[in-house]
Formats: C-alpha cells, structure tokens, sequence
C-alpha cells in the first residue's frame, strides 16, 4: 500500500505545479459548458452538440454541481475532478506495470515515465481534457484483465468508450479473453465481462432515455460519426506527418523512452505472446494503432499509447537493474532522472515555452476572465451572446447559447443543414432571431477561422448574414462579431462622456 499512496502523492505534486489556470482552449470550453449544462439538468447531445463520448461531459456536470454545493468558482471544480482523474491513473499505470512485469520496480519505472509524459500532465489540472477520464477507464480495464476480474475490467472498458467510442477495443478484449478461458472457467467470465460492460451503457441509455434525449444520443454518439463527420481529405503521407509532429513536439523529453517501451511491447508479440499476463497488452494494442492509422490529429490522439509506452519502459528499466552490480542504487538513480524530467517540464511550463507548443498561446485563465469581463463592461451586462467556435466567452459568462452548436465545423455544419428546418440558412434565421449582441468565433489556442473550414456554400451563407450585421472587435483575447448599432452605441456613449475609445481591431485575416 505504501508504494501506490506514494505514487499517488508525486503524481498530485507534479500535476499542481503545472497550475490549475492553464488557457481555457475550445475543447475545454465545449466540456465545461456542456457541464454547466448537465448540472442545469440538461444532458449532453441537447444542451450542447459533440461527437464523442457522453462521460466527460458527465464528469464535468458532476464538477459543476459540486461547486454548487461548495460554493466555489466551476470552472475550478471542473479541473479538480479532472485533475484527481488524472492522479488515479498514475497510480493504475503503477499497478499494470507491476502486475504485467512482475515487479514493484517496474510498476514505480512506469508510473515515473507517465508522469513525464507532457501532452498528458499539462491539462492534468488546467482542462478539462475530455480524454483524460479515458486513459484512467482504458489502464484499468487492461489492469483488472491481468488480474480476469472480469466484471470490473468489462466495466472499466465499457466507460472508456463511453469516453471515445474507438475505446469499445478494450471491453472487446476483455470478452475474447474470457470466452478463451478454459471450460470451467469460461461461461462465468464471459457472463460476467457482458455484465461488467453493460451495466456502464444501460445506465447511460437510462438517463437519456429518463429525459427525453435517447435519439440524441444516438445522433451524437453514433449516426453523426457515420452521416455527417468531417476530417478532410489527408493522404497517408500528410497523415503520418501529421501524426509525427504532434508526437514529437508536445512529448519531446520523453521520446526516446517512448521508443524503447513501445519496442518491449512489440518484442512480447515474439517472445511471450502466450503467457497470460501479457495478453491484455497484446490483444488490445493493435487497436489503437489501426484507428491512429485511419484519424490521428493532435497530442491527445496519442493519450491511448502512453500506458503501453509507460509499462514497456518500465519492464525494460526494470530488466536492467536485475543485471546491475548494485540495483538499489540504480533503481534511485533512475528513478531520480524520471522524476526531475517530470520535474523539469513543470519548470518549462512555468516560462511558457513548452505551454506555447501545446496550445499555441501564452494566454491563461486569469487574462481570459479579464477580457469576458471587459466585453460586459463594453456592451453591458444584459449583452446576448452566442458562439459559433469559440465557447470560452460563454463558459465564463455563464450564457446560454441559443442552440446546440457552439462550433460549426468538422461536418457540424452539414448536421446543421439537415437536421433544422430550412438547413443551413433556417439556422442563420434562428440566430437572427434570438439577436445576439456579439458572437465569440475565434479564441486563445485556434488556428483556423470556422468559416475558412465550411463548404462554399455554408461559407458563403455565413459571410453573407455576418457582413451587413456585425463587425469583427477583439476583446482581451477574444474575437467576436459585434453588432454594428450596439458598436455605434457604445461610440455614441464615449462620445457624451468624453471618455477614451477602447482599442478595437475592425476585421481579422482569412
């Protein structure tokens, strides 16, 4: 017990050094907000479109209500349920790598490698990263297979697809291993797993199914993957470029000991491809790399790999020390070198450049706040807004978006099309209904304006309705289209009391 409470306590050290007032990016905001939202008692899919999973959304309802219930700021609690998250799974790496390895050595190896992993500890404390809850689901899936608790590893597996749909891999798995179990053994595993696996997605059905939202369930987590996603067309070459580059950058100081874990896991398939305790390892690893081969994007697409990398590494480290003259001192010596790499990224955090890499922005929390305040104070309390790419505004306004769509891209736009009644341009007409006073469209952490990613026609429509209406201001870090009357107020107003203008940028880059 003294070993994972240890692992525990230096996995919640490092993960607060990065801070809990990291940049809110678009796909925090999307999950705080559809927090807000669930703790409101509207569920994911209704109060906010995605595409992926409905927990971590779920996850940051439970957040929200807890800052209810505390009194204290949500955007906080959202973090600390996350941040917690993301402490366990250090300590459920810890236990894989020990079981699989036969090893205390190893597991602690491991646990120390995962800390240093960048892209995975950066938004620890400073998301909510929506797969984050996944690599914990993921890691202890494959832990309670190693150890044919059948029930609690089909369960394990069944939220992490819950999490991200590609992850149903892992409660896969675990069913084939224990219908390979034998005879005596084999029907209670299997009906235990289907157990374990159901109980997680029948719950789920239950509660869409309790507030009227089964179909939108259905439409989010499954029929938009199939009808109307979009990733844009990539050949194999710009794929594995793609794909490189958000390994390279975001998990620099720890890409060799990637390698190296990686090419222990893919020597097991040579060496010991049978023997029990690796076969979790073996059977569920091939998913990953498929599905990475079809839609890789970004830092976190990688999240999947990392207990492999973690637990190779640490079997490897661990092998080692056994051949040493003196494997106490070894083991402190290397043991030593992991945590100050996990150490030193926290360090490069706090001089912003390795932050930069991650999310394009040196901008943080406290500076986003600053300018959500500045809009209210620019175009008044009572100001509507709306989003259509770039939610933090109303994540820290606490608004209500008029619609489900706080972004419009990735084929959003096209279930736009044929799910609101006259399409796109119906869409526009709502919006023009509920008239918005400024509309958030681009952010801290984005590089790509959301009508630069629509089809020409959807563009065109959007251009069209925006030009005559709004102008574009930026506000603190924000972009927003502002309404022209509400922007001749404010000068009207400037103008009577003499006071200085705000400075403004009246258009941005395509």
């Amino acid at each position: 017990m003294a070993f994972p409470l240890l692992v525990l306590a230096l996995a919640a050290l490092v993960y607060a050094l990065y801070g809990f007032d990291g940049v809110l990016l678009r796909d925090y905001s999307i999950y705080l907000y559809s927090g807000q939202r669930v703790a409101e008692g509207v569920p994911p899919y209704v109060g906010v479109f995605d595409h992926k999973g409905p927990l971590s959304p779920l996850i940051a309802g439970f957040g929200v209500v807890m800052s209810g219930l505390l009194n204290v700021d949500d955007v906080y609690a959202v973090r600390l349920v996350f941040y917690v998250t993301a402490c366990l799974t250090v300590v459920a790496v810890y236990l894989l790598g020990k079981d699989v390895f036969r090893s205390r050595e190893a597991g602690l190896f491991a646990a120390l490698t995962f800390l240093g992993f960048y892209a995975y500890a950066q938004p620890a404390a400073s998301g909510p990263e929506p797969k984050t809850p996944m690599v914990l689901f993921q890691t202890l899936s494959l832990l309670l297979a190693v150890r044919k608790k059948w029930f609690w590893s089909g369960f394990s597996g069944s939220l992490a697809f819950l999490v991200w749909q590609p992850m149903a891999a892992f409660a896969f798995v675990t069913f084939l291993l224990a219908i390979t179990r034998p005879r005596e053994e084999r029907y209670g595993a299997a009906l235990r797993t289907i157990a374990g696996g159901a109980t997680p997605f029948l719950a789920t059905v239950a509660y869409f199914y309790y507030h009227g939202a089964l179909y939108d369930f259905l439409d989010g987590f499954v029929l938009f993957n199939f009808l109307f996603l979009e990733r844009g067309s990539f050949s194999a070459a710009a794929l594995l470029g793609t794909a490189a580059s958000n390994i390279i950058l975001p998990y620099s100081t720890m890409l060799v000991p990637i390698l190296i874990g990686l090419v222990v896991i893919l020597r097991l398939y040579f060496q010991r491809p049978f023997e029990y305790r690796f076969l979790p390892i073996l059977l569920s690893f091939p998913a990953p790399v498929l599905w990475s081969l079809r839609d890789f994007q970004l830092a976190d697409d990688f999240y999947v790999f990392l207990p492999y990398a973690a637990i190779g590494f640490g079997g490897f480290l661990a092998a080692a020390i056994r051949r040493a003259d003196n494997p106490r001192v070894l083991a402190a010596l290397l043991s030593a070198i992991l945590l100050t790499i996990a150490l030193a990224n926290t360090w490069d955090e706090i001089s912003a450049g390795a932050a930069y890499k991650l999310t394009g922005t040196t901008i943080d929390l406290p500076a986003q706040r600053e300018g959500a305040q500045e809009i209210q104070e620019r175009f008044g309390e009572d100001v509507r807004l709306a989003s259509i790419n770039s939610p933090a505004v109303m994540v820290l306004l606490h608004q209500t978006n008029p619609d489900p769509y706080l972004w419009i891209t990735a084929g959003v736009n096209n279930r736009i099309d044929a799910r609101t009644p006259g399409g796109f341009e119906g869409w526009l007409d709502n919006l023009e209904a509920y008239d918005p006073g400024a509309i958030s469209f681009f952010g801290e952490g984005q590089s790509l304006l959301p009508s630069s990613q629509l089809s020409p026609e959807h563009r065109q429509a959007l251009d069209g309705w925006l030009d005559p209406r709004y102008r574009a201001e930026k506000v603190g870090p924000f972009w927003l289209f502002v309404k022209k009357e509400l922007l001749m107020e404010e000068a009207q107003r400037r103008a009577s009391t003499g006071s200085e203008s705000f400075e403004t940028s009246g258009s941005i880059e395509d």
